[in-house]
């Protein structure tokens, strides 16, 4: 089903799972190993607190405040390995670009749904801005990018005021249906009445 869902999306944004694994392995190399460095750091550092050098306190900190962000990083690129991508539809809630440190460039970003995808510098600009409905396709862990396309009026999920109003107007058809179907049913029933009350000429010969 997911394939069938991806080659329907060819259109504005070519499915691209090879870019996403790409980019998954990628967070694997470089977090695995930083957490492990950091890991190590933070043991040392509170080997040397606890030997009595209370400034090493600070570096148990950082290291271990770092290395949890960066062990969080690397659980999810691996779960993300062993997983198939997911569905994700919502508006644009912000796009914006700031500089990576560790991969020394600006990069891109969207919030959709909650989500935050990290996307390339072309696809970021052909997004709608925020406030468009767009359709994405996607790792759930790390959120790597497979495709995406946006949604035309049509196909975006209703709000709720939008929602209460289309169920009002389908209450007030239903509604409107019954009415005449009685008017209907009245109608029929003086018909009936009016034929039963005819005069029988044949009774008035007979007299």
């Amino acid at each position: 089903m997911v394939e069938g869902r991806l080659r329907d999306l060819a259109g504005t944004q070519a499915p691209d799972e090879e870019r996403a694994r790409r980019a998954i392995l990628r967070s694997m190399l470089i977090w695995t190993p930083a957490f492990g460095l950091l890991t190590v750091g933070a043991v040392y550092m509170m080997v040397e607190a606890l030997g009595g050098n209370g400034g090493s306190w600070f570096g148990f900190s950082l290291f271990a405040l770092i290395g949890v962000l960066s062990g969080f990083s690397a659980l999810s690129a691996f779960r993300d390995w062993f997983s198939e991508p997911i569905e994700t539809t919502g508006q644009v809630a912000r796009k914006w670009r700031k500089f990576d440190l560790l991969i020394f460039f600006r990069a891109h970003y969207v919030l959709v749904a909650r989500r935050v995808f990290r996307v390339p510098r072309l696809v970021f600009d052909e997004m709608p801005e925020p406030g468009g409905w767009i359709y994405l396709n996607h790792y759930p862990h790390t959120n790597a990018l497979v495709a995406w396309r946006p949604l035309g009026e049509d196909e975006r999920p209703r709000s709720e005021e939008e929602a209460a109003e289309e169920a009002e107007r389908e209450a007030a058809t239903v509604e409107d249906a019954w009415e005449e179907r009685r008017q209907e049913r009245e109608r029929e029933a003086a018909a009936g009445r009016e034929r039963v009350e005819l005069p029988s000429f044949g009774d008035s010969r007979d007299e």
